[in-house]
């Protein structure tokens, strides 16, 4: 058994569900005051009601009285205000017992495309060689450019060259040779 809660609206709606466990609970509202839950094993026991299991009520609908009843798989949550029925102005939360989770079948790893992949990778590589080399290229094209940015420049352009040329290389996609960065 799993441990879970889920939130009830004056509706019978089910406002928010988070599970250790098992996911197949549903709620309605029965009548006046009565909210009915199904896929649970019950109440979490109590104690511990200072870890905060059990149930909690909005502070809006404070001070109502709470009853609950589990007979034959259905979690009857009885609300009364002054003795008499009373709708949940917002929500109520329950502490649940869930079935555990199935175990689950590890998935396979995703095929993943040679090709894409490589291509992937030199539009990426791509994108930081041109990232450097444009300051480098516009420092050359208004004559401002210094040897050695002139050289980096030189060396960014090849190391892009290179990686164009990529999928030329014999065992290609499987088995590439990628160019060093300058």
């Amino acid at each position: 058994m799993a441990r879970a809660a889920i939130n009830i609206t004056g509706t019978g709606e089910k406002f928010d569900f988070v599970s250790l466990g098992g996911t197949e609970v549903t709620c309605y509202r029965q009548g006046v005051g009565v909210y009915c839950v199904t896929g649970t094993l019950g109440m979490v026991p109590f104690p511990p009601l200072d870890q905060g299991w059990g149930y909690g009520l909005h502070p809006s609908d404070n001070p109502a009285e709470v009853d609950i009843a589990f007979d034959d798989g259905l979690l009857t949550v009885t609300v009364t205000k002054e003795g008499k029925p009373y709708d949940l102005k917002v929500m109520i939360t329950l502490h649940i017992l869930v079935p555990d989770r199935p175990p689950q079948a590890e998935l396979p790893a995703p095929e993943i495309d040679p090709v894409a992949a490589a291509q992937t990778q030199i539009a990426h590589l791509r994108a930081e060689a041109d990232y450097a080399i444009a300051p480098l290229q516009d420092a050359v094209d208004i004559d401002e450019g210094t040897e050695t940015e002139l050289a980096t420049l030189k060396a960014w352009k090849k190391y892009r060259v290179a990686l164009n040329r990529v999928p030329e290389q014999e065992g290609y996609p499987l088995a590439i040779d990628w160019p060093a960065a300058p």
